[in-house]
């Protein structure tokens, strides 16, 4: 399926709280809703700081990184570095005697030996469930395969213009999406680390990533949750965040520069919608950093990439003298290493589920205006300075952490933790949702 159907597809639908308007492609954002829940206000594509500079300044980066620099040199004495990324696309190049060079084909190629492998590995592992819930570590290489189909690593002609923005953007994403470091988060953190509060400006500041290019995954979250305020998201969490045929969040794609630093130039929303068959697809959009929606959950998963605690991927069985053999792919996905991520080399989030414990009644302080009546939820959040006790070899804490004689640097150290959402008053029920009515529509059939 295109990208452009696929779009079409996905944002055509109305989404709680708010509906939003269809027409969605790559060329053109059309919806101010959605121009702006991607790109925040104020961009636009096919202007001067639209999202379509920043992709090049990736396309560059992408195609000298995954190796298809060095081939147009060796093989075509084409110099990448002297293109003109900063302007527009670079698709195609002209080498010596006039031979056109595709590009994107060229770099797609230095991937294609991974991709056939997750996706073959897919078909052995598991058949991914229709809603895509669920998922597992091992399912990673079944949701990156998926974002490319065979005919995308052959040469194009480029004679179609309006097709010459799609194969861009899946050739840069589909190929960058093989350089990153894959990672999962586990299913109870989901909605947490999509909702996360906005970053503090310290906390954007420290931001320094593992890898140079990161995947992440996780089980589907709706794109109306991201967007909601703290009163709609609890409505919502209450509610179940129900997933139908509306669009979802999958995880995202950031890199990192040199030194480690987020680089904002650009990142990517994995978004997955039902397309008009009813089959589940899903494709790498661009979003831009920043306050808007899209946005604050490219920073949310940057901070979790940060300063989160992150489980290796695990050792797998030895492969025996035919590793691509289908007997020993086969025997691989059976492996408990395989489904904790070993074949594709997920790192999995650190994540122990709290203790169910009965809510805790609580009385009134002294002097307070009155009992509460209501509890409420508290969004997910990272908070900086948290003190962490220092502890010895054998585990234990060296000295008090909060107590008279507690020293910074010596008994206890400062770090950022990730707090998920949580019910505050646990004790106490919600307060109730206020009923909508539907005016009715004199003039409609059977009134």
């Amino acid at each position: 399926m295109s990208v452009r159907n696929l779009l079409d597809a996905a944002f055509a639908g109305p989404s709680v709280p708010g509906a939003r308007a269809s027409g969605f492609t790559v060329t053109d954002l059309g919806s101010d809703a959605w121009k702006e829940f991607l790109l925040g206000p104020g961009a636009a594509p096919g202007r001067s700081g639209s999202w379509d500079e920043p992709l090049a300044v990736l396309w560059k980066r992408v195609v000298a990184e995954c190796g298809a620099a060095q081939r147009l040199a060796a093989e075509h004495d084409v110099d990448w570095e002297l293109a003109p990324h900063e302007s527009k696309a670079v698709l195609a190049l002209c080498g010596p005697d006039n031979v056109v060079v595709d590009v994107a084909a060229a770099a797609l190629a230095t991937q294609r030996e991974q991709w056939e492998r997750e996706r073959r590995f897919a078909r052995i592992h598991r058949r991914l469930p229709a809603n895509l819930v669920g998922l597992v570590p091992a399912d990673v290489g079944a949701l990156r395969s998926g974002l490319l189909v065979e005919h995308e690593f052959r040469t194009s002609t480029y004679q179609v213009e309006r097709d010459r923005a799609v194969r861009w953007l899946r050739a840069l994403t589909g190929t960058a999406a093989y350089l990153a470091a894959a990672h999962m988060v586990p299913a109870p953190l989901a909605l947490d680390v999509v909702t996360t509060a906005p970053l503090d400006e310290q906390t954007r500041a420290a931001l320094r990533l593992p890898a140079p290019w990161s995947l992440i995954t996780h089980d589907p979250v709706p794109l109306h949750a991201a967007e909601a305020d703290d009163d709609e998201l609890a409505a919502l969490v209450e509610a179940g965040v129900c997933m139908g045929p509306e669009p979802v969040i999958l995880g995202g794609l950031i890199a990192a520069q040199p030194d480690g630093r987020l680089d904002t130039t650009s990142g990517f929303l994995l978004i997955s919608s039902l397309d008009a068959a009813g089959r589940r697809c899903w494709m790498l959009q661009p979003a831009a950093f920043g306050h808007h929606a899209g946005g604050r959950v490219l920073y949310g998963y940057a901070a979790q990439l940060a300063f989160a605690r992150w489980t290796p991927p695990p050792v797998l069985p030895d492969p025996g003298p035919r590793p691509t053999s289908r007997s020993t792919l086969g025997r691989i996905a059976t492996s408990e290493a395989d489904r904790a991520g070993g074949f594709h080399g997920v790192r999995v989030l650190d994540f122990t589920p709290p203790p169910e414990e009965p809510p805790e009644e609580r009385r009134a302080p002294a002097g307070s205006r009155g009992p509460l009546v209501f509890g409420t939820w508290r969004r997910a959040h990272w908070k900086p300075g948290v003190r962490i006790g220092i502890r010895d070899s054998d585990g234990r804490l060296v000295g008090p952490v909060y107590k008279d004689g507690a020293v910074e640097g010596l008994t206890f150290s400062r770090e950022r933790r990730f707090f998920p959402r949580a019910r505050v008053r646990p004790d106490l029920p919600l307060a109730p949702t206020t009923p909508v009515y539907r005016i009715p529509n004199p003039g409609a059939p059977g009134r």
